[in-house]
């Protein structure tokens, strides 16, 4: 494992790095950053900074081989608490301010256009306009969307739920450390034709790091290796999504203002039979619904690959930390090397979570990743 360098915590305008011995932050292409950092404290510091109602600023900020980060997060509690003559230890929970805006936020508007211009004026009606929206992919869906007075956070997500790019893939909303936070909105399409790459600009791979001598000791061998790669879940409940239709779906749909039926041929591999019920024509005049596309084939396909894409998960965990990684990248894994560890598990998978560990040993901040991976895996 390698350090992190100008290691700083800062709890409002207090500096509590010395105070630290051990962090985890994590990312997911499901949401937003959170984290824990696990305080030694002995000068009662919890008394000052922990004010119930109030909100505590932490903002968190390194090097890792010159690649700097900074991510402000917000105390959310504190749990585990020990309390001793000694002092204190205890962890304290962090979140994105992004949950702090998308909780208390209330949506009570209409709105029209592509799902990019519906979810852009919410994210600036509940964030303001100095908290950027990244826009990876150009959306395709389209239409109305009338918001009840429900929080941001559910206005948002029935969106992403229903939206799809040009290609007819899903969308994600989610933060990356390596953004420093910022939020992105980003297709599958997008996601699989973005490969890290090393800073050499190869083919970088997660791999073992007993393949050979050279690469468990040079630095640039030693980044990204890892002796413990296991898969939790390779088809795993495999009839019983079959059943649900995640390989495909013959689909009744039912017009309940036109009194007709229209079924729609299997578009994937198989044809598991089930009923929809189509939204009036007339529920916004002459408008479309920006969830009409629940109905359509396409729409089952877009929600069928975001199930069909975590069909095999592989988790590689202790990583030597890479430098610049995030979730919703590409990485090649190469899980052993040797004629019996060779497996159909190797090869291209989606960064799906990241959680970043540091450990505080002989005075520096050790800095090590468990990296969780995911693709269709029909092989």
């Amino acid at each position: 494992m390698f350090s992190i360098d100008n290691f700083e915590v800062y709890i409002d305008n207090t500096d509590i790095s010395a105070m630290i011995t051990s962090m985890s932050l994590y990312e997911s292409i499901h949401g937003n950053l959170k984290g824990t950092i696990h305080i030694e404290d002995k000068l009662n510091f919890f008394e000052l900074f922990f004010r119930g109602v109030a909100q505590t600023s932490v903002r968190i900020r390194y090097s890792y081989f010159n690649v700097p980060i900074e991510i402000m997060l917000y105390a959310d509690g504190v749990t585990d608490q020990v309390i001793n003559k000694q002092g204190k230890s205890y962890n304290v929970q962090l979140v994105s301010i992004n949950n702090l805006n998308e909780a208390t936020a209330r949506i009570c508007n209409s709105y029209s256009g592509t799902s990019n211009d519906i979810i852009s004026a919410i994210w600036i009606e509940t964030h303001g306009p100095n908290n950027v929206l990244i826009l990876d992919s150009e959306t395709t869906s389209k239409g109305k969307y009338i918001i009840p007075n429900i929080s941001a956070w559910a206005a948002m997500r029935n969106i992403v739920n229903t939206a799809h790019d040009k290609n007819n893939t899903g969308m994600f909303l989610y933060q990356r450390l390596a953004d420093h936070g910022q939020a992105r909105f980003t297709s599958i399409y997008d996601m699989v034709h973005n490969k890290f790459l090393s800073a050499h600009y190869d083919n970088f791979q997660i791999h073992s790091s007993e393949i050979d001598i050279t690469t468990s000791t040079a630095v640039s061998g030693t980044i990204g290796s890892t002796t413990d790669f296991s898969m939790p879940e390779y088809n795993i409940d495999f009839i019983k999504k079959l059943s649900g239709g995640m390989w495909g779906q013959k689909i009744t749909e039912i017009s309940l203002d036109e009194t007709q039926n229209k079924v729609y041929s299997p578009m994937e591999h198989t044809d598991i039979e089930i009923i929809k019920f189509k939204l009036s024509n007339n529920l916004y005049d002459t408008a479309i619904s920006l969830f009409s596309p629940e109905t359509a084939v396409s729409e089952e396909i877009i929600k069928n690959m975001k199930y069909r894409l975590f069909n095999t998960t592989l988790m590689a965990s202790n990583v030597v930390a890479i430098p610049g990684v995030g979730c919703g990248m590409i990485i090649s894994v190469d899980s052993g090397g040797g004629l019996i560890s060779v497996s159909k598990a190797d090869g291209n998978y989606l960064i799906a979570n990241i959680n970043h560990r540091y450990i505080m040993e002989d005075g520096e901040m050790k800095y090590s990743q468990n990296i969780g991976l995911v693709r269709e895996g029909t092989q």
